[in-house]
Formats: structure tokens, sequence, C-alpha cells
């Protein structure tokens, strides 16, 4: 009696798990308003702006400090969805506001999935290194 007991259990924990694994699969997390924020990576926007086109609104901060909180803001997210916050930056991004002869668009979609290069904050991604696409690539974000 006590087998078939433990058996039901068994069976029945087995078969919730299962659908729980298929309800996480049907969801992606890394969808803006999930986990990442629809206005993500404030110190990376200000960051990247700065370092690519010398301009910056606010009091001034330096480059290195800048680029240490985009840092530990790009860092806040599990490695699967660094690549997908920093698009969903970019799409947030108004082109024209802040573009001037030295800056552009382009050269801001360039270096934005470099912020998580060895070089910059080494940070892991879904790629198993340091490393996102193109955000350009993958016909999310437009140039």
């Amino acid at each position: 009696m006590a087998s078939t007991r433990s058996s039901y259990i068994l069976l029945s924990a087995a078969v919730l798990l299962s659908v729980l694994a298929t309800a996480a699969a049907r969801t992606n997390w890394c969808e803006p308003g999930q986990v990442i924020l629809l206005n993500p990576l404030l110190s990376c926007r200000t960051y990247m702006v700065r370092r690519a086109c010398g301009v910056s609104s606010g009091p001034f901060v330096p480059i290195p400090v800048l680029k240490e909180r985009c840092c530990a803001e790009l860092e806040k997210f599990v490695p699967y969805c660094r690549c997908g916050a920093l698009r969903t930056m970019m799409d947030g991004m108004s082109g024209g506001a802040t573009m001037t002869a030295t800056c552009s668009w382009g050269g801001l979609l360039e270096l934005a999935p470099t912020l998580v290069s060895e070089t910059e904050c080494n940070l892991m991604t879904i790629h198993g290194r340091p490393f996102c696409y193109a955000l350009g690539a993958e016909g999310t974000t437009t140039d």
C-alpha cells in the first residue's frame, strides 16, 4: 500500500515538473517587460553616447566611472538575457536626439554589442562567452 502511494506521488511530481518545463519553454524570459525592463541600461546608454559621441547631459562624470556603472548594471542581467537587454536598450533610444557630426546611429549600433566583450565589461552571454552578435543583424533594430 505504501509503495503504491509513493509511486503515485512520484508520478504526480513528474507530471507537474513536465507541465512547468513546457510552460517555461514557451515563455521567452528575455522579452522586454519580463526580465528586461522596457527602458533598460540607462548607465550603458550614457556611457555609449559619451564615449562614441563625446556628448553628455547632466553633470560631468568621467568615462571610467560611467563604464563601471554600465558594467554593474549589465551584470545584473542573467547571461542569457544580456544581449537582449542591449538590443532593447538600442530599440528604446531615439536615433536623432543625441546625434552630432561626430556621432552616428550606426556607430552606436556597432558599439552596443561590444559592451559585454573582454575589453569592456567581460560578461558571459547566451553564447557562453563575452560576445553578442551585431544588434542590427537579427532585424530587431533598424539603422
